[in-house]
C-alpha cells in the first residue's frame, strides 16, 4: 500500500514537467529575436554572353519589393525594358517575363545573397551570373 502514494506523487512530477515544458518553449522562443530576412529586391550587375555576337556582355537587373507585389527592370545600354509577371519566393527563386526587340523572353533566377545566377529562355537560352550592386 506504501508504493500507491509514491506512484502518485510520481505520476504528479510527470505532468507537472510535461505542463512545465511547452511553457518554457514558448518563452524561449518569445524571448529569441527575430533575424532581418535578407532583402531579396536589388539592383544586379550580371554577364552573359551575347548569342548574336559571341561576346561577354554586362547589364544590369533591377527587382523592387513593394507591399503590393513586385516589380523589376532589364537595364542596357539601349534603354530599359520592364519585367512582367515578377515573382520572388522566399527561398530566392525569381520568375519574370520580358520582351525585348520583339523577342520574348522567360527569366528564371535564384538569389543567394549578394549573387544571382539564372537564364532568359526565348529564342535562345541564355545563361548569367552577377552580383548585387547596392
Amino acid at each position: 500500500m506504501r508504493s500507491v502514494p509514491a506512484l502518485l506523487a510520481l505520476c504528479c512530477l510527470i505532468f507537472a514537467g510535461c505542463q512545465t515544458i511547452p511553457k518554457v518553449a514558448e518563452t524561449q522562443s518569445a524571448q529569441t529575436p527575430e533575424v532581418d530576412e535578407e532583402p531579396l529586391g536589388g539592383n544586379f550587375l550580371i554577364k552573359y554572353v551575347n548569342p548574336l555576337r559571341g561576346a561577354e556582355e554586362s547589364t544590369e537587373l533591377r527587382f523592387n519589393e513593394a507591399s503590393e507585389g513586385f516589380s523589376g527592370a532589364f537595364i542596357s545600354p539601349r534603354g530599359e525594358t520592364p519585367l512582367k509577371n515578377v515573382v520572388l519566393e522566399s527561398d530566392g527563386s525569381v520568375t519574370a517575363n520580358f520582351t525585348i526587340r520583339d523577342y520574348y523572353f522567360d527569366l528564371k533566377a535564384v538569389i543567394e545573397g549578394d549573387n544571382v545566377e539564372g537564364e532568359f529562355i526565348g529564342p535562345r537560352t541564355i545563361s548569367f551570373s552577377g552580383s548585387r550592386l547596392d
